[in-house]
């Protein structure tokens, strides 16, 4: 399978980092577009890229571009992730232009997934309200809908009117802990699961399209890998 490699430079973040860019087998429209943050954890920890291999070889899913984004620093990753504008507007503005000019039938793509886990899960979650236009689907494994005291989620209760994206959501079971200092300024007050938990009700609350799993598991990596193929499939089938 072909797969570019490219460091991309970002003016509203200051910084660069790494995208790999994998193409399907027969790059022609319709195709799909998915993009995963975290892509070195995506990558190298939950193996996303057998996955994906799997899936397309038993024909899972449809004809889709696969790109994953690096994180550019993991310190950064502590000030982009939690819901900043900044980083919303980096995918939107940036990245997603710049991968329409380098693969000019991206720009009907019948679907666009943007995929994250647990604080990556939230900035994906939190992209797709700032821009509503770009997204079709959001995975969110394990997402830290936890951060500053469940403010995207009270976000998307506020909102009128629902996003046509489609969310998939997912937490494992043991994801319970409760008040847990991350770092000097970073305090999880609500857990994982209650968290997700509140976003899901919300969004069937509010119309939206969900699918939603708890798994039998913590927040790692092992668990993504076993629940990511039903998530791609959801987002991307064969079908389409």
């Amino acid at each position: 399978m072909s797969e570019a490699v490219h460091q991309f430079a970002s003016a509203l973040l200051g910084n660069e980092r790494t995208v790999w860019i994998r193409q399907p087998k027969l790059p022609a429209s319709p195709c799909n577009l998915a993009i995963f943050l975290d892509g070195e954890l995506y990558r190298e920890k939950v193996e996303a890229v057998s996955v994906i291999d799997e899936l397309e070889a038993s024909a899972s899913i449809a004809n889709t571009f696969f790109v994953f984004v690096s994180v550019a620093t993991w310190e950064a990753r502590w000030t982009e992730c939690p819901c900043n504008p900044l980083f919303a507007r980096f995918i939107s503005e940036e990245l997603l232009p710049w991968l329409i000019a380098q693969y000019p039938l991206l720009k009907a793509a019948p679907a666009r997934a943007l995929i994250g886990l647990s604080y990556t899960g939230l900035a994906a979650g939190y992209a797709a309200l700032q821009s509503p236009e770009s997204f079709t689907h959001v995975i969110a494994q394990s997402g830290s809908f936890w951060s500053n005291d469940c403010w995207l989620v009270e976000q998307f209760r506020l909102r009128e009117k629902p996003l046509s994206t489609a969310f998939y959501l997912d937490v494992g079971s043991q994801e319970t802990e409760e008040n847990v200092q991350h770092k000097e300024d970073v305090l999880q007050v609500v857990s994982q699961i209650d968290a997700i938990r509140r976003l899901k009700s919300v969004l069937l609350e509010k119309g939206y399209r969900i699918k939603y799993q708890e798994f039998d598991g913590g927040h790692d990596c092992l668990a993504w890998k076993q629940t990511l193929p039903a998530a791609l499939r959801w987002a991307l089938p064969a079908d389409t």
